[in-house]
């Protein structure tokens, strides 16, 4: 069992180790950061949207 706990933990440290780059790539691109941000806030805006159109 504490081997398993231990190799979840493995998993965790490279997946955040990954979105820390994937991340750092966005921020230091002007035009990933724009798309992404674009499609981030038109993902909020629908969410938004379809949460005030409920009945």
């Amino acid at each position: 069992m504490a081997e398993l706990i231990s190799q979840f933990g493995t998993i965790a440290t490279a997946i955040f180790s990954q979105v820390g780059t994937v991340a750092s790539t966005i921020v230091s691109t002007p035009l990933l950061l724009f798309t992404t941000g674009f499609l981030f806030l038109g993902g909020c805006v629908g969410i938004f949207g379809r949460l005030l159109s409920r009945n």
